[in-house]
């Protein structure tokens, strides 16, 4: 599993040069989590693990006074960019490579917001007995992570398409950090913030129907294709495998793609949830 190393080096980058795609896919769920947390305006705002900053510039653009940490300076640069060249109330979010596990403010943050960056620290309970400490009292929490990989098709369908031509995976651990590391709410986010002092903690399911590749180009099944095998957790598999097995996998998620292709895109099922929390 990808460690902070890995985030602050070359899969950082990686995830800057794919942003756009990757947003498309995070934006429905980032946005009911904006929802869940509620007005912003005026507010010191954590963005907690920003990527390339689009949830903070929204959050700036609903009056708040948006920080965005995250611990790659490429998606850093990425966020500093967009932020120059937006307009309006960009000007109020700000963005540091920092790893927020450690990370002291100046003034206590007074709401803390997270899209799908909130489940990758090695040592859970100490990173978010720090952040509380960080927050102002009564201070909002709405973080976005996903649910299980079966109910995430974006995900499960291009590795069930894969298994035939890998190895057996090992058995997954579940509290290992991950991008499914809070898919079980009473086993993962529910006693981790309580435990570091989180009140109402509570979750809501969150279901979208996603066109996977969207925007890569004119072919909707090879842009899927492509999404697939270079995110989530098949790329993930890859990594380790020759290219002789990437490329008989490669064929086999085209052809699962090409089944689900619908209107002009195909579509899969995603499922998170919206965790709410006050300090």
């Amino acid at each position: 599993m990808a460690g902070k190393e890995d985030w602050a080096g070359a899969l950082g980058a990686e995830w800057a040069r794919k942003a756009e795609a990757t947003d498309r896919l995070l934006r429905p769920f980032g946005g009911a989590a904006m929802e869940a947390l509620g007005p912003v305006a005026g507010l010191r705002v954590l963005d907690l693990g920003c990527g390339g900053g689009e949830t903070t510039l929204a959050l700036a653009g609903a009056g708040a006074e948006a920080t965005g940490v995250d611990v790659s300076p490429d998606l850093i640069a990425l966020a500093e960019r967009r932020r120059a060249e937006a307009t309006g109330r960009a000007a109020t979010a700000r963005f540091l490579v920092a790893d927020a596990a450690e990370a002291v403010f100046e003034e206590p943050m007074q709401a803390l917001f997270s899209r799908f960056g909130a489940m990758f620290f090695p040592d859970p309970p100490a990173a978010y007995a720090h952040i509380r400490a960080q927050m102002a009292p009564g201070a909002p929490l709405a973080i976005a992570c996903w649910r299980t990989p079966r109910e995430n098709e974006w995900a499960s369908l291009p590795l069930m398409a894969a298994k035939p031509h890998l190895p057996p995976a090992p058995p997954a651990d579940r509290r290992a950090p991950g991008p499914f590391a809070w898919s079980e709410p009473e086993e993962s986010f529910a006693p981790l913030l309580r435990g570091a002092g989180w009140r109402d903690v509570a979750w809501a399911p969150v279901d979208r129907t996603i066109r996977l590749g969207e925007g890569r180009g004119d072919d909707p099944v090879e842009a899927a294709t492509a999404y697939a095998m270079e995110f989530g957790p098949l790329a993930s598999r890859l990594r380790s495998e020759p290219e002789e097995t990437a490329r008989r996998v490669e064929a086999a998620v085209r052809e699962a793609m090409a089944a689900r292709l619908k209107d002009g895109a195909v579509e899969a099922q995603a499922a998170g949830w919206v965790v709410t929390a006050a300090a």
